[in-house]
């Protein structure tokens, strides 16, 4: 577990976006703060909403490269014409 908190610290600092996997499914979400007393990470997912995620429940996480912005908040009202 020691070993997933550096990596996990490395990827916060470098604003790396991450693929968590846990006991309830996978998700893609950017690191923002790793509370290693309360063995919880705080992430923002694609919607940009503010989670946390018991370090007991990870599976797996692995560094990940999107395509296009994070934030995905106002892709439903975007509007594309020629």
């Amino acid at each position: 577990m020691n070993e997933l908190c550096q990596q996990l610290s490395m990827w916060i600092e470098e604003k790396q976006p991450v693929r968590v996997k846990t006991n309830q499914g996978e998700e893609v979400v950017l690191p923002i703060k790793l509370y290693q007393e309360a063995r919880k990470l705080f992430v923002y997912n694609r919607q940009m909403r503010l989670m946390n995620i018991p370090l007991d429940r990870i599976i797996s996480v692995e560094p990940t490269r999107i395509i296009g912005s994070f934030d995905r908040r106002g892709e439903e009202t975007m509007v594309h014409t020629r």
